[in-house]
């Protein structure tokens, strides 16, 4: 059959996009049922967004999308790769010490000298044990998250301005968000995504009474979830939620602005919360409150939302002041900015202004009192962070802008060609360069110890900038560590790691006996030739060390010794 002159006339990437948008649920609805093709159609809906999303990630994020053994530095990713595999070690052998990790040996609660994101440890936890390697599955994780990023906020700006087409837009705005790039190496960072559906199910609790109380529920919910993914997002998202909610109510003069499923909701997700807490109150009566100096130091000013690249030096693998939002999502923020307003973009800017001065921290009005009054906030070392609740604000406005500028539109080929145009804009806007690093190899000197009791081990070289490599070997051993790798690191670590600058002289044994440490693994890989060499003449001649296994593989050697008490 021959195609109608008209729709030969249209380019073949706006039938594409019209597709994908909307189109694909016109053209299949009749699969769905008589009484359900609506609700058939949106999934339907969904199903095409998302692997419209996915193309994108695969797109925006090559090599990492091809290469799942490859990682953007050998620091934080490794880290996150042992703490996902942590939990799923854990989880099945003893749940209630989940946070008595392996690591600083013998501190209690290890897990919690960062965020121990359980949330995202449990959910990876059935494909590790089905044998799924960790930093697999941590690749899958992160790369799924750009995905379920735009997703939910697809879903959100759907509810919130009624159309499809438009809500592509805001979904391609926040899934690929600069600030997502910079914090590419952490995926408690990455897990956005439940932000989003928190905010849909508030606004759902307010808005259809015949599902008030399971949507209170479910705001809870999805909070908790943002929480224990990730807990810098779900303390800015509680803030962030009150004043949206309280904007919403004073618009309706406080009537039908369901406090009693809201409270539930609250109450399930402090419920859920609540046995995680524990753990971080032993570490904060340990090294207490991040200092206002250190807090300072990782405070956005406003001049950094207009630079594309900081000229600041990175801090630890990202540099945390890189705040850019891009520049059309800002446009289209203004677009929906435009007189006459509704009571949801009053909110939405006001959450904004919450956002922005949060992340200025030190330099803003409000931080100050937050890290004054709320203890949450006085764990938090990075409040530029916030930048990111900045740039969900930014993508529900763009959502409203990009369907105030499609309105003005007659055809909708026209409109399908300016959501395209949009996102492809925002796409080839300035981010940070990734980096890929190919996996370290697991040493096979760790073989030893298989099918031996579980003792506690010293790595040598004893240097920081090690940790995280031995954080990542252990997963393939599980031995106990007195070294470690963390956000924060307890007050026991600092003599040690000063004790051990001698090793193997007498004080470092004596720090390393107190510690309960009966094996001391020595790498070459980390010496170098030479001075490995050295140090194993130095080890040779103590008589608190004794030989017990050598392996190479292939490049270097690497030596276990016990330690004699």
């Amino acid at each position: 059959m021959s195609q109608p002159p008209d729709a030969r006339r249209i380019p073949w990437w706006v039938t594409l996009a019209d597709v994908i948008s909307v189109g694909l649920a016109r053209r299949l609805r009749g699969f769905a049922g008589s009484g359900s093709h609506v609700r058939q159609s949106l999934w339907v809906e969904l199903v095409a967004m998302a692997g419209l999303l996915t193309a994108m990630t695969v797109l925006m994020l090559y090599p990492f999308a091809r290469h799942l053994d490859r990682v953007s530095d050998l620091f934080d990713p490794l880290f996150s790769i042992w703490r996902i595999a942590w939990v799923a070690h854990q989880l099945p052998r003893d749940p209630v010490h989940l946070y008595d990790a392996n690591i600083f040996w013998p501190e209690r609660y290890t897990l919690a000298q960062s965020d121990g994101m359980p949330l995202i440890g449990a959910a990876a936890a059935p494909l590790i044990w089905m044998g799924a390697p960790p930093a697999i599955v941590y690749n899958v994780f992160v790369l799924a998250s750009f995905v379920l990023c735009g997703l939910t906020m697809y879903v959100l700006v759907r509810s919130l301005v009624g159309s499809g087409l438009a809500a592509v837009v805001p979904a391609v705005a926040f899934a690929f968000y600069p600030f997502r790039f910079e914090h590419f190496l952490h995926i408690e960072l990455l897990s956005a995504f439940w932000m989003p559906l928190a905010l849909w199910a508030l606004h759902k609790t307010l808005d259809d009474p015949g599902r008030r109380w399971r949507m209170g529920l479910l705001t809870g919910a999805a909070l908790a979830a943002q929480y224990l993914s990730g807990m810098y997002f779900g303390v800015f998202l509680a803030s962030f939620m009150f004043v949206i909610w309280g904007v919403l109510a004073i618009a309706r003069k406080l009537r039908g602005v369901a406090i009693g499923p809201l409270l539930a909701g609250a109450a399930l997700a402090g419920a859920l919360i609540l046995p995680t807490l524990p753990p971080y109150a032993h570490v904060r009566s340990s090294i207490g409150d991040r200092s206002r100096d250190e807090v300072r130091r990782f405070s956005a000013q406003p001049a950094d939302y207009l630079a594309v690249q900081h000229p600041d030096a990175r801090f630890g693998g990202c540099n945390e002041r890189q705040v850019f939002p891009g520049f059309l999502i800002v446009l289209l923020a203004l677009a929906a900015l435009w007189p006459p307003l509704s009571s949801v973009r009053v909110a939405y800017l006001l959450g904004l202004a919450l956002a922005f001065d949060v992340s200025l921290g030190t330099n803003g009005i409000i931080h100050p009192y937050l890290y004054e009054w709320f203890l949450p906030f006085r764990g938090l070392r990075v409040p530029a962070r916030a930048a990111m609740l900045v740039g969900l604000s930014l993508s529900v406005l763009a959502g409203f802008g990009t369907a105030r500028l499609s309105g003005l539109l007659q055809r909708r080929r026209w409109k399908v060609a300016l959501v395209a145009v949009l996102c492809g804009v925002i796409l080839a806007e300035p981010r940070p360069r990734l980096d890929a690093t190919p996996l370290p190899r697991v040493h096979p000197v760790y073989g030893w110890f298989d099918g031996r009791p579980t003792a506690t081990i010293v790595e040598v070289p004893f240097w920081y900038p090690t940790a995280a490599r031995y954080l990542f070997y252990s997963t393939s051993h599980w031995q106990r560590m007195v070294n470690g790798f963390s956000g924060s690191l307890p007050a026991s670590y600092r003599p040690l790691h000063v004790a051990m600058r001698t090793f193997p002289d007498e004080a470092s044994m004596e720090a390393l006996r107190s510690r309960g440490a009966a094996y001391a693994v020595i790498h070459e890989e980390f010496y170098g030739a030479a001075l490995y060499r050295e140090m194993i003449g130095k080890v040779e001649r103590s008589t608190s060390l004794m030989l017990v296994h050598t392996a190479s593989d292939g490049e270097f050697e690497a030596r276990v010794y016990q330690i004699l008490r």
